[in-house]
């Protein structure tokens, strides 16, 4: 068949035909044309561009008149933004994407920094970020797009980038000391046997046992030492290459190298209005820090929390209550599982505030007995027990002790509150608990941090919560609409 006649029975089959790779155009495409009117890319774009890089406090923002000028912060940020929010967290990835991609190469208008200059970005910007993301937040109330009436507080660990091998244990050091005992005891043992056999024809040569005893020795040390540095800073244990990562319990239940990385969520559209990485493995001390900063934020004069029993604290419950915020965060106390469940529990004794006594079912008075301070705890008990006709209902020792801890009033007014809206407890793990699953399913990949230290981890959440609540937006007004805000802000 002649090929004219070929290319023609082709063309007849359907076939769909793309340009010749040589073709030229009167008018060439332009990159705008290339990108749609509704690309979340242009959201980015214009809300780098309407904020003061050098008022956010971003390195290099004032070039320079001499030297080699540097790149514009406004433009590595866009690149940034734009990476988090399409899983692309590494620097060199971020500079190979500059150069292929065509919606970067739209953001860029064509720029293509080297991996090292947009690593250094990130690394030396941190507070920058956090006052990138705080400026957003604040756009965010403006548009009334968070309302703080009510806000939910709740922690997740990420992985860091150290793993599990690296972390040196106390238990572990002391593993490490009984082994060196072990050998340089039979090194010792092997000296003393060549020392004995000096008279004989074949004596052992010593030099090379006296050698390894000496090292083995210097190890030990080392190692007594850093066990004695732990005991003194008061850590159980230490990630080497990461030290200011911690071993931490996972929801899934087993440990890993990881931050605790705590958030406040607005109620009305799920927008992470705060948030903060700590080296906390408990939520217990998280609950007034997170509750203060997220009022602060809304600039209000009383704020409604709710958060899970894991932030049951009765000194930041007391706190909380006198910052005017309302804290609906159930007890999390111990249970009285003597007797199978069938003795007198707390709830059936009075408090007397005036007398500081507690009054028992048989109409007995029991009085202060004992204050622990470490653990915050008061102990009653009365001398009435043992002729008691009620003792079998109440105790099965001599005497019923009751503990009342110094905040048991807040506890209590907490339990009250939760009990008059349990329905504000089903909401905040709806309220919380999707933003988490957008952090770590959509932006990190369910991928540890590629950063070290609390610093650099902190710039990278700071990212992604910005880049979160970007997503967030453009879902609620859709992104001709918030363009058009953007632009009359």
């Amino acid at each position: 068949m002649p090929v004219i006649e070929r290319w023609q029975a082709l063309l007849l089959m359907g076939f769909v035909q793309g340009e010749s790779r040589s073709q030229g155009a009167l008018f060439p495409v332009s990159l705008d044309e290339l990108i749609p009117e509704d690309h979340l890319v242009r959201v980015i774009n214009l809300w780098v561009d309407r904020v003061d890089v050098a008022r956010l406090g971003f390195a290099k923002a004032q070039p320079k008149s001499t030297g080699r000028p540097p790149y514009d912060p406004a433009d590595l940020l866009k690149l940034y933004l734009y990476g988090y929010l399409n899983q692309i967290r590494s620097s060199r990835k971020l500079e190979r994407e500059s150069q292929r991609n065509l919606e970067v190469l739209w953001l860029l208008k064509r720029l293509t920094p080297d991996f090292k200059t947009i690593a250094n970005f990130r690394r030396e910007n941190g507070p920058a970020f956090a006052a990138t993301c705080r400026a957003f937040v604040a756009f965010c109330r403006g548009e009334r797009l968070i309302r703080g009436e009510l806000v939910a507080i709740d922690g997740s660990k990420f992985q860091a980038v150290a793993s599990k091998r690296q972390v040196v244990s106390r238990g572990k050091l002391e593993r490490q000391v009984a082994a060196l005992d072990a050998d340089i005891a039979r090194y010792l043992a092997e000296l003393e046997a060549a020392d004995a056999a000096e008279q004989t024809d074949a004596v052992p040569d010593t030099r090379t046992l006296r050698e390894t005893l000496a090292r083995l020795k210097d190890r030990r040390d080392d190692v007594t030492t850093a066990a004695a540095l732990m005991v003194e800073m008061g850590i159980d244990h230490h990630v080497q290459g990461e030290a200011e990562a911690r071993l931490m319990k996972t929801a899934r239940g087993p440990t890993r190298v990881a931050y605790n990385v705590q958030s406040v969520v607005d109620a009305e559209h799920g927008l992470i209005l705060h948030h903060a990485v700590t080296q906390d493995a408990s939520d217990n001390g998280q609950l007034a820090p997170m509750a203060e900063a997220a009022k602060a934020i809304l600039d209000q004069e009383c704020l409604t929390v709710v958060a899970d029993a894991g932030y049951s604290n009765g000194a930041q419950l007391a706190y909380c209550a006198a910052k005017d915020i309302t804290a609906f965060v159930p007890p999390n106390r111990a249970v009285n599982n003597q007797g199978d469940g069938q003795l007198f529990a707390k709830r059936d004794f009075t408090y007397d505030a005036e007398q500081d006594a507690y009054r028992c079912p048989a109409d007995q008075g029991l009085q202060r007995k004992q204050v622990m301070s470490a653990k915050r705890i008061v102990t009653y008990t009365t001398a009435a027990c043992p002729v008691c006709a009620l003792k079998p209902r109440c105790t099965q020792v001599k005497q019923r002790f009751v503990s009342r801890h110094f905040d048991e009033a807040a506890f209590e007014a907490a339990q009250a509150r939760c009990q008059a809206k349990p329905e504000l407890m089903k909401r905040g793990p709806e309220i919380v608990e999707h933003p988490f699953g957008n952090l770590k399913e959509r932006i990190f990949g369910n991928a540890p941090f590629l950063l070290r230290g609390l610093c650099g981890v902190r710039g990278e959440m700071t990212l992604a919560v910005l880049d979160h609540n970007f997503k967030r937006v453009t879902n609620i007004l859709s992104v001709p609409a918030l363009l058009a805000r953007l632009a009359a802000a």
